[in-house]
């Protein structure tokens, strides 16, 4: 599952940041093993895994005691989810998300939530065929000696179809 999560955090980067990919993969790694010390002492801290009958087709990090920040509210997060690119398509996210949902309202929560990057836009499309609502957009400028500056984008080819225009609706 590490090897899959890191592997995968490239998607999430927002097409606004100029961060190189093999950073914020190195940084994933560093903080996966922190996820481990969490899954070992947090009791509500989850992982769950779809798998077919050979091998992991993905897994799902589970916060059962996420609190909402508008209404003060103990939510399910959706910390991490993964899913290797020859099982994109299948079942597995569906699954996860299905045992995600369970879970958390055999815990008494009536919400599972997540987060998406915006350019990122498979799991929005699954997100919302799912059920879910997009409920708020995060926002983010970048911050200088005068203030305000323009985001400054990925350079190169680091991460296609994820560049500063791809944002933008």
């Amino acid at each position: 599952m590490r090897e899959l999560a890191v592997r995968s955090v490239v998607h999430g980067i927002p097409g606004s940041r100029d961060i190189p990919a093999a950073e914020v993969q190195r940084r994933a790694d560093q903080e996966f093993g922190d996820l481990e010390l969490a899954f070992r002492t947090d009791p509500g801290f989850r992982i769950l895994v779809a798998a077919d009958a050979h091998r992991p087709l993905g897994y799902l990090m589970l916060d059962l005691n996420h609190r909402e920040a508008s209404t003060g509210e103990t939510q399910a997060l959706i910390r991490d989810l993964a899913v290797e690119p020859a099982a994109w398509g299948s079942r597995a996210v569906h699954a996860l998300v299905r045992q995600a949902a369970r879970l958390a309202y055999q815990h008494g929560l009536r919400y599972l939530v997540g987060e998406v990057t915006a350019a990122n836009r498979r799991p929005l499309v699954v997100a919302q065929r799912l059920g879910f609502v997009i409920e708020r957009h995060q926002i983010a400028v970048q911050c200088g000696p005068e203030g305000l500056l323009p985001m400054p984008g990925r350079p190169g080819p680091d991460l296609e179809g994820s560049g500063p225009e791809s944002c933008q609706e």
